[in-house]
């Protein structure tokens, strides 16, 4: 490419940007903006009785299958391992 075509390339290039962002602007001045608001918040009232029965039984559920799961592993990993003797002779230094 030439100097002449460079130099006819750049302002018309900065033109064209300069509209395409112009154009850009305007098209988003049209939308709506949406308004956020804070959820509503409603009182629930929860005798603490009810709450701590709740709260104990969900923690008894959690343990009793986090020890299920460990005791699992633990066979997995303990499960005795038996290593037949092999036919190959060691080297010896």
């Amino acid at each position: 490419m030439s100097k002449v075509a460079r130099k006819i390339l750049t302002p018309s290039t900065l033109a064209v940007g300069l509209a395409v962002s112009l154009l850009a602007d305007l098209a988003t001045a049209g939308d709506q903006l949406v308004a956020h608001r804070a959820p509503v918040v409603t009182d629930f009232k929860v005798d603490g009785q009810v709450f701590r029965s709740e709260i104990d039984s969900y923690i008894r559920a959690l343990n009793a299958e986090l020890r299920l799961t460990l005791d699992q592993d633990l066979r997995r990993d303990l499960a005795p391992k038996l290593e037949f003797a092999s036919n190959e002779l060691r080297a010896r230094g």
